[in-house]
């Protein structure tokens, strides 16, 4: 029963991740402003410190507190729907730029494979957790999705140098 119920409630993330980003999508004002480091408020969206300051303000109101936590699990999940669709994004950019490719890299297509099966384990560790948040225990975990994230785009850039360099909080240089 649980395991069905978690599927159940994975479905959406599922289908997100198994969605295709299309070509048209990538504009090159997307790639001169997409920025790894856009994702790492996530992993404090949800900290336990954020709460316990809140608790020992004078005047302090529950309804306060569930209403901002709340509020915060459904940004995060926003956010997550943002780093599933980047992601996608980038893995289609580098699927398109390997296929035009005039050299074999067929290592690298390995690579991207093994690297979107690796992203969609982390993600659903992430809704895992989540839920696990959201019932109340106190762990999040996304810094394994943020990494896969970053290391989609440094594959990236290793297909084209037009793309300019990624890294941790760098963006796309233009001229894609």
């Amino acid at each position: 029963m649980n395991v069905g119920l978690s599927l159940v409630l994975c479905l959406p993330v599922l289908f997100k991740l198994l969605k295709s980003s299309s070509f048209e999508e990538i504009t090159p004002e997307w790639l001169a402003n997409f920025s790894v480091s856009s994702y790492y408020p996530m992993q404090n969206l949800l900290a336990d410190e954020d709460f316990r300051f809140l608790s020992r303000q004078p005047g302090f109101d529950p309804s306060l507190y569930r209403k901002l936590r709340r509020e915060r699990m459904m940004i995060f999940q926003q956010y997550l729907s943002r780093l599933i669709r980047d992601f996608n994004r980038l893995h289609t950019t580098a699927r398109v730029l390997v296929g035009n490719g005039m050299e074999d890299r067929s290592d690298l297509l390995s690579r991207l494979i093994s690297l979107k099966l690796r992203f969609m384990f982390a993600v659903l560790c992430t809704q895992f957790s989540y839920f696990g948040c959201y019932v109340g225990l106190k762990t999040l975990r996304v810094q394994s999705a943020i990494s896969y994230l970053e290391t989609m785009a440094k594959e990236v850039s290793t297909v084209s140098p037009v793309l300019g360099a990624f890294s941790s909080g760098y963006a796309i240089n233009e001229g894609f």
